[in-house]
C-alpha cells in the first residue's frame, strides 16, 4: 500500500485523475483535533483502492501474495526435505546430519553459539515442537486440549457476547416493530372514533326529530280537542 501511495496515487494526482484524501489528524486553534468522518474513510479507501488494483498495477511482475495449500514436506519439523535429497548423492543419508551436529560444534567452539543459561530453550522449544507435530500420540492429545481451549476462549471473549448483543437488538428490532404497529394503526382508531362521533351525532339529530315530532303532535292533539269542544258547545246553544 505504501508503494501505492508514492508511485501510482502520487502520479495520478500530479497528474489530475483524482482528489486523493490524506486522512490526517489536524490540530485547529482550540487545540482540538479534527476527526474525520466515516464517509470520508470509505471514500479514501475506495480511491486508494481503486489506484493499487487499477491498470497501471503489474499484475503479472508484481502479483498478490497467496498461501499455498500444501507446504513441502520437511524432516525434523522444520527443516526442508530437499536439502536433504540434495546432500544424499554428495554425503550420502547420515551425512545432512552430521553436516548440522558439526556446524553446531563448530559454532560453539567459535563462540558464534554461547552455551548459558538461556541456550536450552532453543533445544527444548524444538524438541516440544517435534514431538507435538509428529508424535502419535502426545500431539493429537495436546492439539486437541489446546483446540478445547480455544474453543471455549472463543466462545466466552467472541461468541457469546456477539450472541447477547444480536439478541438484544433483536428484542429492540421486535419492539420497534411493535411501535410502527401501533403508529400504524392510529389512522384507524381516528377512522373509529370519527364513526363513533358521527354516530352520536346521528343519533342526538334523530332524537331532536322525534322531541320535535312529539311536541308537534301533542299540539295537533291538543287543538283537535279544542275544536271538538267548542263545536260541540255551538250545538248545545
Amino acid at each position: 500500500m505504501l508503494s501505492a501511495f508514492r508511485s501510482s496515487a502520487l502520479k495520478s494526482v500530479i497528474q489530475g485523475q483524482g482528489a486523493f484524501k490524506v486522512l490526517a489528524v489536524v490540530p485547529s486553534r482550540q487545540n482540538h483535533h479534527h476527526v474525520i468522518s466515516k464517509q470520508d474513510r470509505i471514500e479514501t479507501w475506495d480511491y486508494v483502492n481503486s489506484v493499487y488494483f487499477g491498470p497501471e498495477r503489474d499484475m503479472k511482475n508484481f502479483p498478490n501474495p497467496t498461501q499455498p495449500a500444501k507446504h513441502e514436506p520437511v524432516r525434523l519439523g522444520i527443516v526442508p526435505q530437499s536439502w536433504f535429497d540434495f546432500m544424499y548423492p554428495k554425503t550420502g543419508v547420515t551425512g545432512p546430519y552430521v553436516l548440522g551436529g558439526g556446524l553446531a560444534l563448530w559454532m560453539m567452539s567459535k563462540e558464534i553459539m554461547v552455551v548459558d543459561h538461556y541456550f536450552w530453550e532453543i533445544p527444548s522449544f524444538w524438541i516440544m515442537v517435534y514431538i507435538l507435530c509428529n508424535h502419535k500420540k502426545v500431539g493429537p492429545q495436546i492439539s486437541k486440549w489446546v483446540a478445547d481451549k480455544y474453543e471455549v476462549r472463543k466462545h466466552v471473549q467472541f461468541t457469546r457476547p456477539i450472541n447477547m448483543m444480536k439478541d438484544a437488538e433483536n428484542a429492540q428490532l421486535a419492539k420497534l416493530d411493535r411501535l410502527v404497529e401501533e403508529t400504524e394503526s392510529v389512522k384507524h382508531i381516528y377512522q373509529a372514533k370519527k364513526e363513533g362521533v358521527e354516530f352520536q351525532l346521528e343519533a342526538a339529530y334523530r332524537q331532536r326529530l322525534q322531541t320535535a315530532f312529539q311536541e308537534v303532535k301533542k299540539r295537533l292533539v291538543s287543538n283537535v280537542y279544542n275544536i271538538v269542544l267548542d263545536s260541540e258547545t255551538l250545538t248545545l246553544c
